[in-house]
């Protein structure tokens, strides 16, 4: 096949391909992104809706904290009782308007974690939430006498001091979450702001307020093929439910959210057992190799049949040229004998003999003309009817009882001139002297093939040899000369239509065709004209089987032979 063929067939394959195969590749991309977001939606959904279970827990500690605040107002006994009786207070807190802070007290004993401790509060303090000024209750002043906590404030913390104070005291704001990072991580304070710019606070314990967190979580999940994670700011995990066999694995996180105040920087994550993605088995990954897979065995299929057709006309077309080339050329041949020696024949008919021995000798003339003339027509002839036979290959047989060796007799009586002129020697071993009913034409035909072969080829060799033998079913006769021979590759192409195994200018003119002919007409008679490996020069074997007079093919054919 051409390359241009080829490429054209790789171009009409692949192009489609590369098209489908983009298409869908970006189809399937397009849809696991879909649905990732989608699992990512609801997944989020479902950790917001476990954020909001939480939010209960800082409004409980809103308003349960946020009396007892008020309640304690800025009395430091009262305040000190809180931080007592309340086992999630780690610490409360007294600010005054200026950021100092009153209480807790400055500690007496110089231990540095107390020390520590009470820095940062007084840290704490200074960054607390400022209420919002009540210009109708707090009186203007100089700001450098804004009224601060005095040191009198304890001495006010009697019942009735202290019910008058809260009487006294203007309406506060409502309380106010400060996230607060100190040791651990996360602090949660909870303050409560004044209009005056005072504020008191608790420092709620961490452990107790973690502790709530996870008791209000989930303990596990049996419908989830996951694990939740509830991650402080550090991301470090806090809490962790649901798959835990399952922890070490490499899987991506598949929906994150950030948790609401108080607790500012904490998240929520949900990481899958196994990647979200479906797989190249249920992504659709396979049947888009299988569809391209189909489709290139059709392209290909497709491609393959034009490009056979094509390749089998063009073939044909190119078959039929040289066909009419060289039937044309080798017709031409016993024509142009014919018509010559006709001419020459009428000249000497029209010439006067002037004497009875140029009448003789005329006479003689004409006679071998006239013969010539009969043996290109006799040429003419069965070149035609092997050139039909081998077309239509329906070749009719006349059947007649003759003896094979006879007509291998006669066949090679007319290349005894031509043998004798080139010194070809003929050995004959022939043991089919029986008569049966065979066609003697188409012996005949493959003898003079086989002969002329022998005359034009093998002539260096000097010897032809003619075996027959015959038994009730085969006739074989085999044609071995000594000339140069033919090689195994040769003879895979020999009995070809038109081929030529030298066609060089030098070579005995020749179309081709008579080997291809010559087995035709062998297998029509039932038998075979094959080539046999020797050791030096050609060794062909005809063989055919004896036609059967009372078949009705046969009869129906015994014409007349021209």
């Amino acid at each position: 096949m051409p390359l241009r063929h080829v490429l054209a067939l790789l171009l009409l394959i692949v192009s489609p391909l590369i098209l489908i195969g983009w298409f869908g590749t970006a189809t399937l991309a397009r849809q696991q992104q879909q649905q990732r977001e989608q699992l990512q939606q609801l997944f989020a959904g479902r950790l917001q809706d476990l954020s909001s279970n939480l939010r209960p827990i800082a409004q409980r500690y809103e308003t349960e904290l946020g009396d007892q605040l008020r309640q304690a107002d800025r009395d430091l006994n009262r305040l000190a009782e809180l931080r007592r009786s309340t086992p999630i207070a780690r610490s409360v807190l007294l600010v005054d308007r200026d950021g100092r802070l009153i209480y807790p007290r400055k500690p007496t004993v110089d231990t540095s974690s107390e020390t520590l401790w009470y820095a940062a509060l007084s840290e704490l303090a200074r960054g607390r939430p400022i209420g919002e000024q009540d210009e109708a209750t707090v009186p203007l002043r100089d700001p450098g006498s804004l009224p601060s906590i005095k040191p009198t404030i304890p001495q006010s913390r009697s019942p009735r001091t202290s019910k008058s104070s809260v009487a006294s005291t203007p309406p506060t704001t409502s309380t106010r979450w400060q996230s607060w990072f100190h040791e651990d991580g996360l602090q949660l304070v909870l303050w409560l702001p004044r209009s005056d710019q005072t504020a008191t606070g608790i420092v709620l314990e961490r452990g107790r307020w973690m502790a709530d967190l996870v008791e209000a979580l989930p303990a596990t999940t049996a419908t989830e093929a996951g694990r939740y994670e509830l991650r402080d700011s550090t991301d470090r995990t806090v809490y962790r439910w649901g798959d835990s066999k399952d922890a070490t694995n490499q899987a991506q996180p598949l929906a994150t959210i950030r948790m609401d105040s108080p607790w500012n920087g904490w998240r929520l994550i949900y990481t899958p057992s196994t990647d979200a993605a479906p797989g190249w088995l249920a992504d659709g990954t396979v049947p888009l190799l299988a569809t391209l897979l189909a489709l290139a065995t059709t392209l290909l299929l497709l491609g393959a049949y034009v490009m056979t057709t094509i390749r089998r006309q063009m073939t044909l077309a190119q078959q039929r040229v040289s066909f009419a080339s060289h039937v044309s050329h080798e017709l031409r041949t016993p024509l142009t004998n014919i018509r010559l020696y006709a001419e020459l024949a009428k000249r000497d008919l029209d010439s006067e003999s002037t004497s009875s021995s140029d009448e003789t000798n005329q006479r003689l003339r004409l006679r071998e003309r006239l013969d010539v003339i009969e043996e290109e027509s006799q040429r003419l002839s069965r070149l035609v009817t092997g050139v039909l036979d081998m077309v239509s290959g329906k070749g009719k047989l006349c059947p007649t009882l003759e003896v094979p060796d006879q007509i291998i007799r006669r066949v090679l009586e007319s290349f005894a001139p031509a043998f004798a002129s080139l010194e070809i020697k003929t050995k004959l071993k022939l043991n089919a002297d029986e008569a049966i009913p065979i066609d003697a034409d188409v012996i005949e035909l493959v003898l003079v093939n086989l002969l002329s072969n022998v005359e034009k080829y093998a002539a260096a060799g000097k010897r032809v040899t003619l075996t027959s033998s015959q038994t009730a079913t085969v006739i074989t006769i085999d044609v071995i000369d000594e000339g140069p021979g033919i090689t195994k590759s040769e003879a895979k192409r020999i009995f070809e239509p038109f081929e030529r195994l030298d066609d060089s200018l030098s070579a005995p003119a020749g179309t081709g065709l008579g080997l291809a002919i010559a087995r035709n007409a062998a297998r029509r008679h039932g038998g075979e004209l094959t080539w046999i490996p020797s050791q030096t020069g050609s060794h062909f074997r005809f063989t055919l089987q004896p036609l059967d007079p009372t078949s009705n093919r046969f009869s129906s054919s015994k014409t007349k032979r021209p």
